[in-house]
């Protein structure tokens, strides 16, 4: 079950940036981008969020101190994403203040780089 938590968290980060973003800046303009990714996001972490919940609990279940660990600390940087992030740099957006925006989306990008990376290492510990 851990693994299928963890594959499904990877495969839906993967899945945003090659298909989802992708689409929406090759369809929409500037301002309809924007309005769809205001939507997005807050769902995007917010599903990350339950499945981390949910690998948490099996995690336990399971006894495995290492998917524990890395679930945790999924949870935390989803909802650090959503709930602090996220807002901040919608703030700076609408202040049409795009060098601080670019530092801030390069930190939600590094954070998403950063979990998809435990996502591989608990996934190659647990296909041992």
């Amino acid at each position: 079950m851990l693994i299928l938590i963890t594959s499904g968290i990877l495969s839906f980060m993967i899945f945003f940036p090659t298909v989802v973003a992708t689409s929406v800046f090759k369809v929409l303009d500037e301002v309809q981008s924007s309005k769809f990714l205001r939507i997005f996001f807050p769902k995007y972490y917010f599903f990350g969020s339950i499945l981390s919940c949910l690998g948490i609990v099996v995690s336990i279940i399971d006894n495995n101190l290492l998917a524990l660990s890395v679930f945790i600390f999924l949870i935390i940087t989803f909802l650090f994403s959503r709930q602090i992030l996220t807002p901040i740099i919608n703030k700076v957006k609408d202040e049409q203040n795009e060098e601080k925006f670019k530092k801030l989306h390069r930190f939600s990008v590094i954070i998403n780089f950063v979990q998809m990376i435990f996502c591989i290492g608990l996934l190659v510990n647990l296909l041992r």
